[in-house]
């Protein structure tokens, strides 16, 4: 006896089907896209604009083999009252072994109407913040000017300097020992007396390693780097190091009152 073949599918029915695929495709690939945009970093966060070009720093800090500058960054509270200073400093010098950068505060303008040295004219950045003096904000200030300077890969020493600091040797003796140099300069010591240090910061920052220093300080590239690209301390000390409230010399007790405008560095 033979068996019946299977009745044919109708070709309205395979239609069918292959629609359904291709709709259960189209979503499938619709919630892959959707889970790719709501893990991938957020291009409009500082973060992520700045990535681009700590990575440039990263890719061209171990390949220039050109003339080496010195990067000196300047944080400001407005101008540079000793500019004529630095002025004489910078013409005794090859201006193909330095660099300038300035953070003041936004908005302000470096031109004749506001130093009397040609080698400030427009040399401040135009992502400056507002700063407030032992806040964290001055090392935000900080990372921006370093991380203006690492676009030059030609910048491969990095001095820190406020606006009262001032050149105790010429230009060619300061290049001639920070290039011959191959560490960084911190002023870095352990303060017995210093109680700004939160136990909620370890482990990141365990207190054996907290220590007291000025910001001042002379760094080599691959130094400069590693403090644009951490992503890791900075949090940590924005949250829980703050500045302390000023002393009410009359009670003899912390004022827990907002910042003034005497406190603000800018």
């Amino acid at each position: 006896m033979m068996k019946k073949l299977p009745a044919p599918v109708p070709a309205r029915q395979v239609l069918w089907l292959g629609w359904k695929l291709v709709i259960l495709l189209s979503v499938a690939l619709c919630f892959v896209a959707l889970l790719r945009l709501h893990f991938s970093p957020d291009l409009s966060s500082p973060n992520s604009l700045s990535r681009p070009a700590r990575v440039r720093s990263r890719i061209s800090g171990g390949t220039f083999d050109g003339i080496p500058k010195i990067a000196f960054l300047f944080l400001a509270r407005f101008n540079l009252p000793l500019d004529f200073l630095w002025g004489s400093f910078f013409e005794n010098a090859d201006v193909a072994n330095f660099s300038i950068y300035i953070h003041s505060a936004p908005g302000f303008v470096f031109d004749e109407s506001t130093t009397r040295s040609l080698f400030f004219y427009d040399r401040q950045l135009t992502n400056s913040i507002q700063v407030i003096w032992g806040e964290s904000s001055m090392i935000e200030a900080e990372r921006l000017l370093l991380e203006s300077a690492l676009e030059d890969p030609a910048n491969q020493r990095f001095v820190l300097l406020s606006d009262s600091c001032v050149p105790l040797y010429n230009f060619s003796y300061i290049y001639r020992y920070l290039m011959s140099s191959s560490r960084s300069f911190v002023d870095s010591f352990l303060d017995a007396k210093d109680g700004r240090y939160h136990p909620k910061m370890s482990p990141v920052i365990p207190k054996e390693k907290w220590r007291k220093g000025s910001q001042w300080i002379s760094l080599l590239r691959s130094h400069a780097e590693v403090i644009v690209d951490d992503e890791v301390v900075l949090p940590v000390f924005k949250k829980f190091c703050k500045r302390r409230p000023p002393m009410d010399t009359g009670k003899g007790k912390l004022n827990i009152v907002k910042t003034s405008k005497a406190a603000q560095l800018y």
